[in-house]
């Protein structure tokens, strides 16, 4: 958000006065005793504002600032009615601005004093002040104070200077103002009998004043169509949408005057807000932007003028400028008003264009790049990677998980993880899900090819709900990764904050599907490649870890323990007693006795070890025991796996084990080494030298 004016003193809290007043003020006080008597004059007042603070007539002051200012600057002056003059010369300095221009509009003096309670906003707030009896050359005002701003002399004698050249914006020479009755003396009220053009001279208007009048309203047409224009100009040289939106602002400001401005749009539907305003604190701005949004215009307070920031395209926000109590404005303001606010969707028009075709460009590179990634071949686990770091590219979230089905294990389980947040909770956590019976991974097993899912704390199934709250977010979609008759997988997409930014428009669907879509023949084409590396990797009779596998874990296993400083160790296995069984029973039955073998010492080793067939009739366990008591309760098991026979075939068939271990670092340096230290350790066994252990 943006911000005009930042710290204030106490004193200087809250918008009651308009600059019009201090700039006139400032001037008048300056011309006295030039820059001196300023800085005397900021010094004298306690005020910490800038005098270009001061000079800027869309800026408002407090009460009390404006009734110290106006103490000092008599002082300083030594005029005996300083504050009357400040208010004669701030309505003719005021004679060429928007706001005289407005007033003229009114067709005539009558008039204006008329709709005084009106009028009368655009200069203070501590006042309600109301035209008791109008008519052509008289008027009666009557002003009171409002609770807590008690009226003082300088602010009375403000007002007179303020009615009496009301009548000069129609070339007539100033009116006289009686005030007889006075708040600040003790009266009930402050009343202004005023009158004009009484006498012939003075009904008589010299030519030349009419001129000089009709100059001044076509010096303020100017100056509203010159602010017209380079607001126009803004729109077509910037390219910075808040630079934009920030003059905007401030031009409107100048127009139709109020102490608070507030500009609140979205460039699309949940997107960020772009908040400008003046006469606000941060918190304020921001409670009154989000009721500005969220609730219809009969909601709004009469103290406000609220405008719809909206074009052909769609509707982006509104545009607010916020009175006092009981403020109100003249229909020709809302006019205005109206006016920035089209500029302001015009901008907004031009932004947001840029920004779709900015985004349909990163979508359309992120979408070629994955297509040209998936294109290379990989597994199922690296093709599942490369999706989740796309959509990031495409789609507004925080975190995308994607789920791989396996149909031997009957469970799906999350395979890749792209994430804004490097310290992400979920990193390094494991993710299984199994069907249950009418769950949703039941019927995406049933019926595949389903559409996208949104779920937040309304919407989705419960059990989707429970997992998105679960892990911190406030929605997801979730879309299935399937053939049509087949369920490969699933994409979750999640947001931390702004649920919004996920609901399943066409356009998003169209953007998260067209990504699965390309996903899909990837996958299916790593599922070949898991299963050649499966191959390539397991010994084809038992399934377990083969030779070359087994070595290439034993080689990251020893380099991990030797930077950690620990312990890696490998029994090495040979059968005794098989030969016969092949011999006399054959190849068939000798498969079927391995098999069991392999699957017997699996159970009896921990899901982290390594088990492998090293070929014939060998086997190898690959462990990281945590102590050598550890080390000798997995040497024991695997013994024991040999005790009872094995029943193959109709047959109980018993074989025995020469087992050897070897660990790093005490028996070997290297992988290779240590291997070969199992090895003999076994053959040893096998001799008889060693029990084995």
């Amino acid at each position: 958000m943006s911000t005009a004016g930042t710290g204030r003193s106490v004193r200087e809290v809250g918008n009651h006065y308009s600059c019009s007043m201090t700039a006139e003020l400032v001037s008048e006080v300056r011309d006295t005793g030039g820059e001196d008597a300023v800085a005397e004059l900021l010094a004298r007042a306690g005020s910490t504002r800038t005098a270009e603070y001061l000079c800027d007539i869309t800026n408002w002051i407090s009460y009390e600032e404006a009734n110290a200012l106006w103490e000092a600057g008599a002082q300083l002056t030594h005029h005996p009615s300083f504050s009357r003059l400040v208010g004669e010369k701030a309505a003719r300095r005021l004679k060429g601005s928007p706001v005289a221009a407005l007033l003229r509009s009114l067709a005539s003096p009558e008039a204006i004093y008329r709709q005084m309670s009106t009028t009368a906003t655009k200069f203070s707030t501590v006042s309600r002040l109301e035209a008791v009896d109008t008519g052509p050359g008289h008027a009666e005002i009557i002003a009171v104070a409002v609770d807590g701003f008690p009226r003082s002399k300088h602010h009375c004698d403000w007002t007179i200077g303020l009615l009496s050249c009301t009548t000069e914006l129609f070339g007539m020479p100033p009116a006289r103002v009686e005030h007889d009755e006075c708040q600040a003396y003790g009266a009930d009220l402050c009343r202004y009998r005023i009158t004009w053009g009484e006498n012939a001279e003075e009904r008589q208007v010299e030519a030349s004043e009419q001129l000089s009048a009709l100059g001044q309203q076509l010096e303020a047409m100017h100056e509203r169509l010159r602010s017209m224009l380079e607001t126009a100009s803004d729109l077509i040289a910037s390219d910075r949408i808040e630079d934009v939106l920030a003059r905007i602002t401030d031009r409107a400001a100048l127009e139709v005057r109020a102490p608070r401005y507030l500009l609140a749009v979205r460039l699309e539907d949940g997107g960020e807000l772009h908040c400008h305003y003046r006469g606000f604190d941060a918190q304020a701005a921001s409670a009154c932007a989000e009721q500005l949004l969220d609730h219809q215009a009969a909601d709004f307070p009469r103290a406000w003028l609220v405008v719809p920031v909206a074009s052909d395209r769609r509707d982006y926000g509104r545009l607010l400028a916020a009175g006092e109590e009981d403020s109100s404005f003249f229909p020709q303001e809302r006019e205005l008003f109206e006016a920035y606010a089209r500029y302001a969707a015009s901008a907004l028009d031009g932004a947001a264009a840029l920004l779709e075709a900015r985004r349909r460009y990163d979508e359309s590179s992120a979408l070629l790049g994955l297509a040209r990634t998936l294109a290379r071949a990989g597994t199922s686990d690296e093709i599942a990677q490369r999706l989740a770091d796309a959509v990031p590219l495409v789609v507004d979230c925080d975190r995308v998980s994607v789920f791989l089905w396996d149909p031997a294990k009957g469970e799906l389980r999350r395979r890749a993880l792209a994430t804004r947040d490097p310290e992400d909770p979920l990193h390094g956590e494991e993710l299984v899900y199994t069907p249950s019976a009418g769950g949703p991974i039941e019927r995406l097993l049933s019926s595949p090819e389903q559409e996208p899912v949104f779920v937040d704390g309304e919407h989705g199934d419960p059990r989707y709900r429970e997992e998105v709250e679960r892990m911190g977010d406030v929605a997801a979609i979730l879309v299935p990764i399937s053939t049509p008759d087949s369920f490969l997988g699933l994409l979750g997409a999640s947001v931390r904050e702004r649920p919004e930014r996920l609901r399943p428009t066409p356009d998003l669907l169209n953007r998260i599907t067209g990504v699965t879509a390309q996903a899909t023949t990837a996958l299916q084409n790593g599922r070949l490649v898991d299963q050649i590396t499966h191959q390539a990797m397991h010994d084809q009779l038992t399934g377990l870890a083969n030779r070359l596998r087994f070595t290439d874990e034993l080689r990251k296993a020893v380099l991990s323990a030797r930077r950690e400083s620990e312990m890696v160790s490998v029994f090495y296995v040979d059968l005794d007693g098989f030969k016969p069984v092949n011999d006399e029973l054959g190849h068939d039955v000798g498969d079927q006795l391995l098999s069991a073998i392999a699957r017997r010492m699996s159970e009896c080793t921990r899901a982290s070890d390594v088990v492998a067939r090293l070929g014939g009739d060998e086997f190898a366990v690959l462990i990281d025991p945590s102590s050598a008591a550890a080390l000798t309760l997995v040497g024991e098991r695997l013994a024991a796996a040999f005790a009872a026979p094995f029943p193959v075939g109709g047959h109980a068939l018993r074989v025995s084990a020469s087992i050897g271990h070897a660990s790093f670092p005490s028996d070997a340096e290297t992988a290779d080494a240590l291997l070969r230290r199992a090895d003999e350790a076994m053959f040893a066994a096998k001799r008889g030298a060693v029990s084995p252990r």
